[in-house]
């Protein structure tokens, strides 16, 4: 079998080399998104959610008004999306400090025992985020609620000497990406998904065309022999695109990873793996090398567009969010950005166990449709 496996990786490494076509889109669709990105959104920030967090730890009738408040000062703009969602002291401490919380807000105990007896209540914002347009986006509107809580206080310069609640920020504006600096991140992962799916789409409607996957399918080699020898040509043949991506976009912009490069490289690595039966997949529907690169295309960029690339997934309706997390490029593109930025493993173990889980059911898929191509055959 080892002998079988290497003579389908020597002949995936030569299609490639000799049809290097899926490089093309591997490099146009990530710089595409990220310049359309930068004329888009270059002045809004990044990073995977934009809920903001509130935490309300008093239990009056005062405190409730005010979270009330809060809780519909939603953004309305057409970019900076967030919601308020309440949390916890301990967990929204807890997401806020592994950067999966942009803000939160909090309205401590004793907030209606103040107000009751006449001492000036505070309500406290932490904010995590570089850019200037998105801090006062979020700034502006908890300032609002504020001055709504605060009766008569409609202006900013309105005399607030005798209000009843007082805002105490706290921001730390040196952490969270501006949203270049995430979108140029995410444009390297990107072109290695592009890659892998297309490089293997190709190759295999290749063999359609000159008939050599029917030598293939028809051989002693096992289905499941196949889908690994073809995983393991993918591995170099997706990977030879960072040669160009990191220079040109990571070092050209200064965008450098603060989480550890190992992690980073199993991320690509499982990325990878659970990417080529689905390059499989299209590469037998397709039959066709054009056909299966514009197929392999259209699903990534879809699936990029899908999975946070158009809105952030934390203000996804919770079935939305769900068929969402069923996308590989979805864990892939969010472990990257969580490890590249904040050099953290939360929420990597369930990223990693999803994609190992996605890997094995695409590749059953895939060996399942290869048997029914031998049997039309």
């Amino acid at each position: 079998m080892l002998r079988e496996i290497a003579a389908i990786v020597r002949k995936d490494l030569k299609q490639a080399k000799r049809d290097p076509r899926f490089v093309a889109p591997s490099l146009i669709v990530p710089f595409v998104l990220a310049l359309v990105y930068a004329i888009m959104w270059a002045q809004v920030g990044g990073g995977e959610s934009f809920v903001c967090g509130l935490v309300v730890e008093d239990s009056s009738t005062q405190a409730e008004d005010m979270a009330l408040i809060l809780e519909n000062m939603v953004s309305t703009t057409n970019h900076t999306w967030f919601k308020m969602s309440r949390y916890d002291s301990a967990t929204a401490m807890d997401l806020f400090q592994s950067g999966e919380l942009i803000a939160y807000v909090l309205i401590p105990e004793g907030f209606g025992v103040n107000i009751t007896a006449g001492i000036k209540a505070v309500v406290v914002i932490y904010i995590v985020n570089l850019n200037d347009d998105v801090v006062k986006n979020y700034v502006h509107r908890i300032e609002a609620a504020v001055l709504l809580y605060n009766q008569g206080a409609i202006y900013p310069e309105y005399d607030q000497s005798d209000a009843r609640v007082a805002l105490n920020e706290t921001l730390n504006l040196d952490v969270t990406p501006s949203n270049l600096a995430y979108m140029y991140a995410v444009a390297v992962v990107l072109s290695v998904i592009v890659c892998s799916v297309t490089g293997q789409a190709l190759a295999t409607a290749s063999d359609f065309e000159t008939k050599a996957v029917y030598d293939t399918l028809n051989s002693p080699t096992s289905r499941i022999a196949i889908v690994v020898a073809h995983t393991i040509a993918a591995i170099p043949r997706s990977l030879f695109v960072l040669l160009i991506t990191v220079p040109v976009i990571l070092l050209g912009t200064g965008t450098l990873p603060a989480g550890n490069p190992v992690i980073l490289g199993l991320i690509l690595l499982l990325s990878i793996l659970v990417l080529v039966p689905i390059g499989d997949i299209i590469g037998l529907r397709s039959k066709k090398r054009e056909t299966a690169i514009l197929f392999s295309v259209l699903f990534s960029v879809v699936c990029f567009l899908a999975g946070g690339g158009l809105a952030p997934i934390g203000l996804m309706p919770r079935e939305l969010r769900a068929l969402v997390m069923m996308l590989p490029t979805t864990h892939s593109i969010s472990m990257w950005a969580r490890v590249f930025f904040y050099d953290t493993m939360s929420g990597l173990l369930f990223g990693m166990v999803a994609l190992l889980t996605m890997w094995i059911v695409f590749t059953l898929l895939s060996t399942k449709l290869m048997a029914q191509e031998v049997e039309r055959s």
